[in-house]
């Protein structure tokens, strides 16, 4: 016998999975392990509902040789059924959205996914299999949904959770009923049970979270007092709330959270309760209300941890400077590495700081020779790595310090500085503020968002696994991952990109070979940079230190030195692709965003980092352009001005060929390559790869015309590669003379034999078309066959007339399928020398075949023998 059971005290989500479940277990019997929510009792006496349910009582346990828990993990709350955990025999099938705890039931099979409602997995599972839902069972399970997401709009609502709600709406659900059952009116006993409540409420602050205990005693039992938690936290706006209601011979503990750093369900467990970490219950008996007042103040002191501490916020490592080095040492290094203060380290121990503004007073007075320790700060204030947000703050706001050193043991492992306190006060206040649930809905972009559902959404569940792993092997090394580049930039865009780069604050080779060692994966490291690639069974991704660089010149290839970080982060080009994903498992998916790269993302913006960054790397204008158009995103105002100054200044001179030949290709292979090239233009760009390059209506109208002819080879030859790049490259040149393209070409360092290939065709199109006019199949093939693909597909889009471009299309599509069978073997075997004649021979014989006049071997003998006689 199956039966279908969920938690004790059902609410409407354990009644939409119960509902749901039925759909894939049709046999099995609904039973509810206990009471119900009184909405859920009112809604099922409703005249308009039908559902068969059987009470506990009613079901012999030995029957049941399979039971089915939905929303449910905890062998506390599902009653009598309990006692078939210990049979060895039972088959167990669990689905539900709560985080697994100690103790919880597992199963032979298990459907858990971190969503807002269990409903949400449910209605999820329909949709996928396709199985029909009827207006009544999409009501219930938007009941489910709404109820558990507090319509939408607790933090721990999902994007999925929208969807399905709007599945569940395509199907039928009626939102008038959802309302009538989700938003209530509160009676006389329930609003004098609030006004207690709120009359007898304390705050209690740890670890700088607010969080409310209401107290209240009732003689009779009241039902379902939950949703008095979520009017009180309307009210008085707190983080975490507890109703701590006594009853007859128990006190109610109801739990709600709307921030991650409090999980009620771990608080709610102490009291044999459970839940999960938005919402939680327990119910305790044999004592007072205010011993369990006291013992909740103590679980929360034990649980809850600080919500930030100086390792969170800091940056690492930090660039440090011997205390033997010179003013005039310390003043070039805080420009290379762009710092306003340096730690002074004596010994391979923290000494003290030295600040740019003390620097060049030193300088000013003739003292650049002297050492650093001779006018260093000693007295600052040093913070340890679990020293709290809180204090740092305070310590710095009041001593006036805008760079705080983080030391063990006498060793400096990080540093915190005015820009990072800032960012962390914001962030508090975020998380704080209620307008983050609204665009956690919206997926609107939010400083310290978690992007674990979005990674869950859009990677698959072997590159999910493979970040997981990634993190824990870097945790076990002491080390800090993290996901960076364009899969980051791309998933706040709502776009899957596979393209992994892993960065590794530490020592990245020797994690990659440890993480190669567990996946049993290869993995080829460059230690000159510290980099490796780690090649697994379904992915290639890269593996790198965090490193910072600087420019010895402008253009100039730049120098790597290891770093943190925040300052691996700064080096890249634009502000979208300086977020990264922490790997590390206490915090996987948090999102890093020093630079604003989400406001960038939301604001459709390309932005450069600093006003030197086109000075030291001028490809990165190409790539703005690239950005821009592949995404449909503006260029900043002040990007664009620092990219015509670096046009003005001719810094594009000083740049490699091959660079710029990369950035081009990749130019026209990811966008619209007409809006492209008038971007070049428009920027005066064209003249670094050569003077005399313009774009006119024809190298536009060109384009266009290359375009529609790739579309066109590739949806008829798929497996059939053709380098679009040079297409494009081969249009821009053609303007110029044959020695300027040459010119061209060699400024970009283009191949030799990819310098030719478009040399030659741009010729060879011009010289074929006219004798393609009119021309008969015979003429066609022997005027094309001897070009290139990528000759032939220029020549197509050269081409001005239909006879022409009829002319191309009849070559590609069968004259260049014909062969011959006849080999010079062949002939020799049938008596003719070889020599001259053979290339005579093979040649009739295609003409033969083109004009239809042979179709099998045998023709092709007989074709021989009849028109060519042995020559001896």
């Amino acid at each position: 016998m199956d039966v279908i059971t969920c938690h004790l005290n059902a609410d409407f989500d354990a009644l939409a999975s119960m509902v749901a479940a039925k759909k894939y277990y049709p046999d099995a019997a609904l039973v509810f392990s206990g009471s119900q929510e009184k909405s859920v009792r009112d809604f099922l006496s409703s005249p308009h509902v039908a559902l068969e349910f059987k009470k506990v009582r009613d079901i012999n346990l030995a029957d049941v040789t399979r039971l089915i828990l939905v929303d449910v993990r905890s062998p506390d709350r599902i009653g009598k059924f309990s006692g078939l955990l210990e049979r060895k025999d039972m088959v167990i099938h669990i689905y539900d959205h709560h985080h697994l705890t100690p103790g919880d039931i597992r199963g032979q099979k298990e459907v858990i996914d971190t969503v807002g409602a269990t409903a949400t997995i449910f209605a999820e599972m329909l949709q996928r299999d396709k199985i029909p839902v009827s207006p009544l069972e999409a009501t219930i399970l938007m009941l489910g949904i709404y109820e558990e997401t507090g319509s939408l709009l607790f933090p721990s609502t999902t994007v999925r959770d929208i969807t399905a709600a709007a599945y569940l709406l395509k199907k039928g659900a009626n939102l008038n009923i959802v309302s009538s059952f989700i938003i209530r009116e509160l009676g006389p006993e329930e609003i004098d049970l609030l006004n207690d409540l709120m009359h007898f409420s304390r705050d209690f602050v740890v670890h700088d979270l607010r969080i409310k205990i209401a107290k209240a005693s009732r003689e009779a039992y009241i039902g379902d007092i939950s949703f008095l938690a979520h009017k009180i936290r309307d009210i008085e706006d707190v983080d975490v709330i507890f109703l701590l209601v006594s009853m007859e011979d128990r006190v109610q503990i109801i739990a709600r959270s709307h921030i991650p750093e409090v999980d009620v369900s771990e608080i709610a467990q102490v009291f044999g309760g459970g839940g999960h970490p938005q919402a939680a219950s327990a119910t305790v008996r044999d004592r007072s209300l205010e011993e369990t007042e006291n013992e909740l103040v103590k679980a929360l002191q034990d649980k809850i941890r600080p919500t930030r501490t100086a390792k969170d916020i800091m940056t690492s490592p930090v660039k440090t400077i011997p205390w033997t080095s010179t003013l005039s040492g310390a003043e070039k290094a805080m420009t290379r590495y762009e710092v306003n203060v340096l730690p002074v380290v004596k010994q391979n121990g923290y000494y003290g700081l030295i600040s740019r503004e003390a620097v060049e007073k030193a300088l000013h007075h003739g003292f650049g020779g002297s050492r650093v320790s001779e006018f260093c700060s000693t007295d600052a204030s040093t913070v340890t790595s679990s020293t709290p947000a809180s204090v740092v703050e305070s310590l710095m706001i009041e001593q006036n310090q805008r760079f705080m050193p983080v030391v063990e043991e006498d060793r400096i492992i990080g540093a915190i500085t005015r820009t990072d306190l800032l960012r962390s006060m914001y962030e508090t206040l975020l998380r704080k503020d209620r307008v983050v649930s609204h665009e956690r809905l919206t997926e609107k972009p939010s400083i310290g968002k978690n992007l674990l559902p979005l990674l869950k959404a859009k990677f698959p569940v072997e590159v999910l696994n493979l970040l997981k792993l990634s993190g824990e092997i870097a945790a076990e090394s002491g080390f800090m991952a993290y996901l960076v580049g364009g899969s980051v930039r791309d998933l706040l865009r709502g776009e899957s990109n596979l393209d992994i780069d892993v960065v590794i604050d530490g020592d990245g080779i020797m994690f990659a070979q440890a993480l190669g060692k567990k996946l049993r994966a290869r993995v080829k490291s460059h230690k000159r940079f510290g980099t490796a690639v780690v090649v697994t069974e379904f992915l290639k991704f890269d593996v790198a230190s965090a490193r910072t660089e600087y420019y010895e010149s402008p253009a100039a290839l730049p120098r790597i030195e290891m770093s943190s970080i925040k300052k691996d982060l700064y080096r890249r080009d634009f502000t979208i692709n300086t977020m990264a994903v922490r790997l590390n498992p206490d915090r996987f998916g948090q999102l890093l965003d020093f630079f604003g790269g989400q406001r960038d993302i939301k604001e459709k913006t390309i932005r450069i980092l600093h006003n030197l960054s086109f000075i030291e790397d001028p490809t990165r204008a190409f790539r703005a352009i690239r950005f821009s158009e592949r995404f449909g995103f503006k260029i900043s105002r002040h990007t664009l001005n620092l990219i015509r100054t670096a046009v003005r200044i001719n810094l594009f001179d000083k740049l490699s060929g091959a660079r710029m030949y990369d950035e081009i290709n990749l130019l026209f292979l990811e966008t619209e390559p007409v809006r492209a090239v008038r971007r070049l233009a428009e920027l005066d760009l064209l003249k670094f790869i050569h003077p005399r390059l313009s774009v006119t209506r024809a190298v536009e109208e060109t384009f266009i015309s290359i375009q529609e002819t790739v579309a066109w080879f590739k949806l008829l030859f798929i497996e059939e590669d053709v380098n679009r790049a040079h297409l494009f490259l081969m249009a821009l040149m053609e303007g110029l003379t044959y020695q300027e393209r040459g010119e061209a070409l060699k400024r970009l360092r283009v191949p030799p034999s990819a310098s030719r290939q478009m040399l030659d065709g741009i010729r060879n199109a011009n010289e074929v078309l006219e004798r393609l006019q009119e021309a008969s199949e015979k003429d066609i093939y022997h005027t094309l066959q001897p070009l290139d693909i990528q000759t032939i597909l220029f020549t197509m889009a050269k081409a001005g007339s239909k006879e022409q471009k009829k002319a191309v299309s009849i070559y590609l599509t069968s004259l260049r399928k014909i062969s011959i069978e006849l080999t010079g073997k062949d002939l020799k075997e049938m008596g003719y020398p070889p020599g001259p004649q053979f290339k005579k021979i093979l040649t009739a014989i295609i003409d033969a075949r083109l004009e239809r006049r042979i179709r099998s071997r045998e023709d092709e003998v007989a074709f021989v023998r009849e028109n060519f006689k042995f020559e001896i």
